[in-house]
């Protein structure tokens, strides 16, 4: 009769707890229905001047290379095996293509 009640006790304590877990603020005024093609959450706020140059910064350094390499004036060399036939890789393309 003790262990009854005891896992009666337990079984409560848990149902609260999971109850209670979905009373949660974050969960609050979540959107529930949704239209498809329609956005339904808050509208963003614009971003001021400064804040926009600052990302464009950003996206600037996070871009990798400043400027483009290779290309004929870009001092690239070429990296083609010796004895590279183009119109052999020209022809087996056309094959491919079927015309």
């Amino acid at each position: 009769m003790k262990v009854r009640k005891f896992f009666a006790a337990g079984f409560a304590v848990c149902l609260g707890a999971t109850l209670l877990g979905g009373c949660r603020s974050e969960e609050q005024g979540r959107i529930l229905s949704y239209k498809p093609g329609v956005y339904l959450g808050k509208t963003d706020e614009k971003l001021s001047d400064e804040q926009n140059r600052a990302l464009r910064e950003r996206a600037v350094l996070q871009g990798g290379a400043s400027e483009i390499a290779g290309g004929p004036s870009g001092g690239a060399r070429d990296v083609r095996k010796p004895g590279f036939d183009s119109d052999t890789l020209k022809q087996g393309t056309q094959n491919q293509k079927g015309s």
